[in-house]
């Protein structure tokens, strides 16, 4: 039987069209569900992952860890219960708290912290011992070393137990003493994470190769290799070379670097390798840490590499960092807070069915910025009168009581129902407050009486518009602007002229001129006011103050 024909392409690509291709370029590499770790998998790029290490001890990798770690670690982890009203609230002092701070007695909550960020990072997977005394509550939290465990499981259950290699032994321990906290999953075993530094390898491979290069060329006072060739027809033996080679070496290497070379005979010098500047080094190791940054999450300019510090600034520092948080360490804080609270808080505590964990970011540095605008935002709703205080105190993590569920209500504020304005254009935005208060007014004044305004000059010269009735024997008060004269207007019809007449208190006047006449007894001038439950109060003198001093001189209590 005649050979089948082959492909143009099978003949440049040397592909054997008699057996299955994995791929166009490895002609023996096969394809797993962990192959894209390589790319494409070609020979040229291609290198055995088991013998490349962990790439932890890189420097790249540790810059971004450090960042990564000390930053987890500036967030607190709380329980919080959901009363009966489904309103979270916080459970101070809960053991589990306490726990966190203080795991073991050979580190601090800041060190376990900084354990779980490199942990998953690097390996995909924390493990953390549960140690209970004889009641079986957890008295401290042992971190174990990812390399030496191995989850253990079935056909019908994913996690058994885990399988601890120690020295001399290995010991199975079980799955409810062990909190297992996992970087996402991996594709070829569902029981472990996936670290994301194992998808940089090759980078941080050739981060290392190019380190290692540049400091070969300086150790070589930055020369690189030659060949030495004589020019003459004859040609060197083998003794000849070697000492030629020697007598190089010594010259221009080691403590010798930089002295002249001078050969008897004629030699022609040749580079065989390109220089420093040819390699361009530092562009070289730019691509694996911009590489290496980004699996990690962690802006380059934050972990101080190369290439992010050519090209940020520290306004962009600042931005990025509030980035860093909220989309790299919002969502560890949330899914390491899961996994205590599944793992730890409901198997290990009693009563804890309500129970929640949450990293509380409330003090994060990052995030000052956005609790500033809650509070900007807060304060202009209660002060705008749509939101209590007790509401503003709730949002921003204050605790609350009743005496906080009030509005505060500006005096010049009035209520109008919007059936008492009678008809109104159809677009109100455009109608002016001053309109509006004149029609409430109009509609519900039974008389004339209190309606006279009139525009007059105070004590500084500023206007004011002043409040009388209608034959001007009495004022009510005069006040900055119309829209304020008015809404004293409505008060004195809503309440009653006499309520604005008598003597509230001791010097405490309902009208501006009984204040001044009170003043002129005490030998001051001018008035002063006060809030007295939404109604305005007139005191002589022009401050409380010189009130008080006035009373004193005068021997009046």
């Amino acid at each position: 039987m005649a050979q089948e024909r082959r492909k143009l392409s099978d003949i440049i690509f040397r592909r054997d069209t008699q057996r299955k291709r994995y791929n166009f370029f490895a002609d023996d590499y096969p394809v797993s569900s962990s192959g894209y770790m390589q790319g494409y998998s070609s020979k040229a790029g291609l290198f055995d992952i088991n013998s490349l290490g962990s790439g932890q001890s890189n420097s790249a990798v540790t810059s971004c860890l450090n960042v990564l770690s000390r930053s987890f670690a500036e967030a607190r982890l709380v329980v919080n219960t959901t009363n009966e009203d489904g309103e979270i609230e916080y459970v101070p002092n809960h053991p589990l708290e306490k726990l966190l701070v203080y795991p073991n007695e050979f580190m601090t909550g800041d060190l376990l912290a900084s354990y779980i960020i490199t942990a998953t990072s690097v390996m995909g997977d924390a493990y953390i011992l549960k140690q209970k005394n004889n009641a079986g509550q957890v008295i401290a939290l042992l971190p174990l070393m990812p390399q030496y465990v191995s989850p253990q499981g079935t056909k019908e259950t994913l996690i058994t137990s885990y399988e601890y290699e120690m020295q001399d032994k290995k010991v199975l321990i079980p799955r409810e003493d062990i909190i297992h906290i996992r970087f996402g999953i991996d594709p070829d075993d569902h029981k472990s994470g996936l670290a994301p530094i194992k998808t940089v390898l090759r980078e941080v491979y050739g981060d290392e190769s190019a380190g290692q290069l540049s400091t070969a060329l300086l150790s070589n006072m930055g020369v690189p290799s030659v060949i030495l060739s004589p020019t003459d027809d004859f040609g060197l033996s083998e003794e000849e070379a070697e000492q030629i080679s020697r007598t190089y070496q010594k010259k221009v290497g080691g403590s010798q670097r930089g002295l002249p070379l001078i050969l008897s005979g004629s030699m022609k010098v040749e580079k065989m390798s390109f220089s420093p500047k040819d390699l361009d080094i530092g562009m070289l190791r730019q691509i694996p840490e911009s590489r290496i940054s980004a699996v990690l999450g962690v802006p380059a300019i934050l972990s101080g590499l190369q290439v992010g510090l050519e090209n940020g600034t520290y306004s962009n520092a600042k931005e990025l960092r509030e980035a860093f948080t909220e989309n790299t360490l919002i969502p560890l804080w949330r899914q390491v807070a899961q996994e205590l609270e599944n793992q730890l808080l409901k198997i290990n505590y009693p009563d804890a069915e309500n129970m929640s964990c949450e990293y509380d970011i409330s003090k994060v540095r990052a995030l000052q910025t956005d609790v500033d605008q809650l509070y900007n935002r807060m304060n202009v709703a209660v002060q705008g009168g749509w939101a209590t205080v007790g509401e503003a105190r709730r949002a921003v993590g204050l605790p609350t009581d009743n005496s906080h569920d009030v509005y505060l209500m500006n005096i010049s504020t009035m209520q109008i129902k919007k059936d008492e304005l009678g008809d109104t254009p159809q677009d109100e935005s455009q109608v002016e407050v001053s309109s509006l208060v004149n029609a409430w007014i109009d509609k519900n004044t039974k008389s004339a009486e209190y309606k006279i305004i009139k525009k007059e000059k105070d004590d500084d010269g500023k206007d004011v518009y002043c409040v009388y009735n209608d034959n001007e024997t009495r004022s009510f008060g005069c006040y900055p602007t119309r829209e304020l004269a008015e809404s004293r207007l409505a008060q004195i019809h809503r309440f009653g002229e006499e309520r604005y007449k008598e003597q509230v208190g001791k010097d405490e006047f309902t009208t501006i001129e009984e204040a001044r006449d009170r003043a002129e007894e005490l030998g001051c001038s001018g008035t002063h006011t006060h809030d007295d439950d939404g109604n305005l109060i007139y005191m002589p003198c022009s401050t409380h103050e010189e009130y008080q001093q006035r009373l004193a001189d005068n021997g009046e209590s």
